[in-house]
C-alpha cells in the first residue's frame, strides 16, 4: 500500500530512515516485502561487514540487520499490539519491579555486563545469569504476558522469524509505552524531526541466512523505489 507523502506514517518512515544511516546502516529501504511474514517491513536496514581474507578466501558477511515498525497513533499500535487494560496494567507493575531488580543486580553483580555483542553500543547485562531466582520468574511472567499481548500480530511474526538483530517501534509521543513493548523491541519516539531513544533494543542474534535474505530484500525494495522515481519524473515531464 502506498504511503502518502506528508502524511504522519510517510514522516516516521522517513525520520526511521534517516535514523538508520545516521548509526551506520549502509543499506536501507522502506515499504521492505517479505513473502515469508506476509507483510511489508516499513523501514529496515543493514550495515554489512566488511570482506575478510579467510584462509586465502575473501569471505563477505551480511552484519547486523534492523527492522523499525512506525506507529502514529495509539489506537494505531494497539490495533497491532492487542493490548489489553489489564495485561498492560499487569505489566506496568511488572517493568517498575523489573527495573528495581536490575539495578540491585548491576550493583551487586558488575560482573555481569556483556561485552561480546558485535556492536558495543548493544551490550548488555546478563541478569538471568545472577541466579536470582525472583528475577527469573517475573521474567517469565512478562514475558509470557506480553506473548498473549502480541500474538498473531506483526510483532509476534517479525519476532518468530528473527527478522533482525535490532527490532524497533518508531512512534509519535504517547503512542506505546514502554511496558507494551514485545520482548526485546526498543522504542524510538518522534520529538520535532529528529527521534529519540526511549528504550534501548536488545541485541538478538539471528541465523545469517534470514540476514542475507532481509538484505536481499532491502536491495529489491530500494531499486523498486528507485524505478518509480524515475516513471514518476517521466510522466511529470510529459
Amino acid at each position: 500500500m502506498a504511503v502518502r507523502k506528508g502524511s504522519k506514517l510517510h514522516n516516521l518512515k522517513r525520520l526511521a530512515f534517516r535514523w538508520a544511516l545516521q548509526q551506520q546502516f549502509g543499506l536501507v529501504a522502506m515499504e521492505v516485502k517479505v513473502p515469508q511474514l506476509g507483510a511489508r517491513i516499513d523501514v529496515a536496514a543493514c550495515r554489512p561487514e566488511r570482506p575478510r581474507k579467510v584462509r586465502g578466501r575473501t569471505v563477505f558477511k551480511p552484519g547486523a540487520t534492523a527492522v523499525f515498525e512506525c506507529k502514529y497513533t495509539r489506537a494505531n499500535f494497539l490495533k497491532d499490539a492487542r493490548c489489553e487494560n489489564l495485561i498492560r496494567e499487569q505489566l506496568g507493575v511488572l517493568q517498575l519491579k523489573k527495573l528495581e531488580l536490575e539495578e540491585s543486580l548491576r550493583r551487586n553483580f558488575p560482573t555481569l555486563r556483556e561485552g561480546e555483542t558485535l556492536f558495543p553500543e548493544y551490550d548488555m547485562y546478563r541478569y538471568l545469569d545472577a541466579g536470582c531466582v525472583p528475577y527469573a520468574e517475573l521474567v517469565a511472567e512478562m514475558n509470557a504476558l506480553t506473548a498473549q499481548l502480541h500474538s498473531r500480530t506483526k510483532f509476534a511474526r517479525l519476532t518468530r522469524w528473527n527478522a533482525a538483530n535490532i527490532l524497533y517501534v518508531v512512534a509519535e509521543p504517547d503512542v506505546a509505552l514502554p511496558q507494551e513493548l514485545p520482548v526485546g523491541w526498543g522504542l524510538l519516539e518522534r520529538r520535532g524531526e529528529e527521534l529519540f531513544m526511549v528504550v534501548r533494543a536488545v541485541w538478538q542474534d539471528v541465523p545469517e541466512v534470514h540476514r542475507w535474505n532481509l538484505m536481499l530484500r532491502i536491495g529489491l525494495s530500494a531499486s523498486a523505489f528507485v524505478e518509480d522515481s524515475f516513471e514518476d519524473g517521466g510522466r511529470g515531464s510529459e
